[in-house]
């Protein structure tokens, strides 16, 4: 009986009860039990996670919705008898632009899924990544379901620090030769570098690690509560220092996105600017922490690439520590003078206006470099792999983004518009005997490229223009909705900080299970916070 008045099941109704449980039955195992499954170790984990999440799914979304479903309904009905009309009005409660940027990009896929090459393939995806239109529709679903029923969120917020923990804790082991699970049994020593942690790939880990970080950053920005920022803090020193171990650069780009998102934010407030001083020093302190055990442990830590070792070992950015430390207590010296004279805007407005000018600036820098026009005008030229573009930049993004680039321009107009089909990349390339051709003499007869390792260009090919202005006007739409709901609902800002860090990220990575549904979990768990504080200000 107490159970049945903590849930007032005489006005929410059962069969809502009922969908919100199972809503959260799906969140709490999609981040605790979810990141840590496998199935013979690394063999095939991409297609064993895939089945984990698509059953999981298929178990408690579609339960959910169709109970959902069924409740809304029901409601309707009751009205239309109170009202004595002959048809609802239907006015969906707290309806927000983001819930129609959700739906205009389920009807670009199914738009783009009716106009592919290979509808079977469309519908399932390509082998081994499966993000065709049945994976966007459980995506979606995911949003609308946790948006309106996500509930314990005490429950799944400690699930998903136990689960992404015990992630972070055992790829940073592997990359010191430590192996508890056993996981590289069998595995030639010189693969080791491309699999770590219960996820597998790097750029696959790279990804989870990134999109798993924001919960953790947004509780220490933001909480006040000294054992709150405590084991946030923690998580969030674990995640980074898994960060500067994993070895993928596309990680970086993620971090630099999650600090410009906070420091967004943190121009509301000294206090709040405080916090962001701590984030800055907890990140970089991390890596420097994990530089200091490879010197220890220089017999067991895993040989890394350039970035990660200069982030984690060189002098530079010791340096660059200390200046924080400095700025950090100049800062907390001068505070209450800040706290006089706050110009918050003009900051936020100078943050933007130079990270425009940066990002403008370095692309103009490596088309001027790539094109040789900086040696003709200047006399200076480098060589520099992240100051050249060509077909090799990038572990052969640079030939990649070129080849998805030509293509697209080959498209005829329906495909341009619509695409190729929803995760059908690999079906059209190596459908057309030249682009096949053309694929093989640069990678070979053994491997396939299944996509053009950028989400955003990807998403052209694939779902075309229509695919991709609902794409990015769905990232437009979180991104402003949350980052405006900030101050009366701190913890939405998440959904914020996941669309820059997914976005930076996966410009050069691509959509896949490990991380693709954390996003419209964290999208729609920051919207149930909105909508919650809508209803509450509304007295309803």
């Amino acid at each position: 009986m107490n159970w049945m008045k903590k849930w007032n099941l005489s006005e929410k109704g059962i069969d809502r009860t009922a969908a919100q449980l199972l809503t959260a039955v799906w969140s709490f195992v999609l981040v605790t039990v979810f990141p840590l499954y496998m199935k013979n170790r690394y063999s095939r984990l991409g297609v064993h996670k895939y089945s984990f999440f698509l059953y999981l799914s298929l178990a408690c979304l579609l339960p959910a919705a169709a109970l959902y479903g069924w409740y809304v309904l029901r409601g309707l009905y009751v009205r239309m008898r109170q009202e004595k009309l002959r048809r609802p009005a239907i006015r969906p409660d707290g309806w927000s632009v983001l819930d129609t940027a959700m739906l205009v990009y389920l009807a670009a896929a199914f738009l783009s899924w009716a106009c592919s090459v290979d509808r079977t393939r469309a519908w399932t995806g390509a082998e081994g990544w499966s993000m065709g239109l049945r994976s966007q529709l459980l995506f979606v679903l995911s949003y609308f379901l946790v948006s309106r029923l996500f509930s314990f969120r005490k429950i799944v917020l400690t699930g998903h620090f136990l689960g992404s923990g015990a992630v972070f804790a055992l790829g940073l082991l592997h990359r010191f030769g430590v192996d508890p699970l056993g996981l590289y049994e069998g595995i030639d020593a010189s693969y080791r570098l491309l699999f770590l942690s219960t996820v597998g790939q790097a750029s696959w880990y790279s990804s989870y690690v990134c999109i798993a970080l924001v919960p953790g950053v947004t509780l220490f920005f933001l909480s006040r509560k000294p054992l709150v920022r405590l084991a946030a803090g923690a998580h969030c020193a674990l995640g980074f220092a898994t960060v500067v171990t994993q070895n993928s650069d596309s990680a970086y780009a993620a971090m630099a996105f999650l600090l410009f998102g906070a420091f967004l934010a943190a121009c509301d407030s000294p206090v709040r600017m405080e916090c962001f001083w701590e984030l800055a020093l907890l990140m970089l302190g991390s890596f420097k922490a994990v530089g200091v055990f490879q010197v220890l442990f220089a017999d067991r830590a895993v040989k890394l690439g350039g970035l990660s070792e200069f982030l984690s070992q060189s002098r530079q950015t010791w340096f660059l520590f200390f200046l924080l430390c400095l700025g950090y207590t100049a800062f907390l010296y001068g505070r209450r003078r800040w706290q006089r004279a706050w110009h918050g805007e003009r900051m936020r407005a100078l943050a933007v206006g130079m990270l425009a000018a940066l990002l403008t600036g370095y692309v103009l820098f490596v088309w001027l470099n790539t094109t040789g026009r900086l040696q003709d005008w200047f006399g200076v030229s480098s060589q520099n792999p992240y100051l050249f573009f060509d077909k090799y930049w990038g572990n052969s993004r640079g030939f990649t983004w070129t080849f998805a680039a030509d293509s697209i321009r080959d498209f005829s107009p329906v495909r341009k518009l619509f695409g190729v089909g929803c995760d059908c990349f690999s079906a059209y390339c190596y459908g057309n005997a030249e682009l096949q051709a053309y694929l093989n003499h640069f990678f070979g007869q053994n491997q396939v490229l299944t996509n053009a390792h950028n989400e955003f260009l990807n998403m052209l090919f694939c779902m075309g223009a229509a695919g991709l202005l609902a794409y990015a006007a769905l990232f437009a739409a979180a991104f402003r909705r949350f980052l405006g709901a900030r101050e009366k609902t701190p913890l939405a800002f998440a959904g914020a900080l996941a669309v820059l860090v997914y976005g930076a990220h996966n410009f050069f990575c691509y959509q896949q299970v490990c991380c693709a549904p954390y996003l419209f979990l964290i999208l729609g768990a920051a919207e149930n916070l909105v909508r919650m504080n809508q209803k509450s200000e509304r007295g309803t």
